[in-house]
């Protein structure tokens, strides 16, 4: 339970900070689309260009306005989950929320498989190879063998 739990915050962290991504560049694009709007405004003024340059800016223009509200919804949405999985109010998440931190970046380098010392730690193992060891010193001999099951 608590991995899942885990895993759900994690991913719910990464979805605030691809929407807040995309809200960022959603904004910059609103600023460059504005500027090339005018300038074919401008081209269609002086003669040099035709109607249809200016109503693709303005298309291009309503489009990118139309997706900012949806985004700041998502990062709305994104940060109440968050607050719900923590359960934490979402003012006091907001504090540690805010600020331009970005996308996380995986490591580079994952760990796979399994270490041997933390299977040793797990008591089932721990038991088996105990009774190994107990078996062993029963046989005889001149003392008991412990086998370690893992190196």
């Amino acid at each position: 339970m608590l991995v899942s739990l885990t895993a759900d915050v994690a991913r719910t962290y990464v979805v605030i900070r691809v929407y807040e991504e995309r809200l960022r560049i959603a904004h910059e694009n609103l600023k460059i689309q504005k500027e090339s709007l005018r300038i074919a405004r401008a081209r269609f003024n002086a003669g040099d260009t035709g109607e249809r340059d200016v109503q693709q800016a303005i298309t291009l223009l309503a489009d990118t306005e139309a997706q900012i509200p949806f985004l700041e919804t998502g990062v709305q949405k994104a940060r109440h989950a968050l607050s719900i999985l923590l359960g934490m109010p979402l003012g006091q998440l907001k504090d540690r929320l805010d600020g331009d931190r970005g996308i996380p970046r995986a490591p580079l380098n994952i760990a796979v498989g399994i270490p041997a010392e933390l299977l040793r730690r797990r008591p089932d193992i721990r038991n088996a190879e105990l009774q190994a060891a107990s078996q062993c010193a029963l046989i005889g001999g001149p003392r008991p063998i412990s086998i370690p099951l893992f190196h």
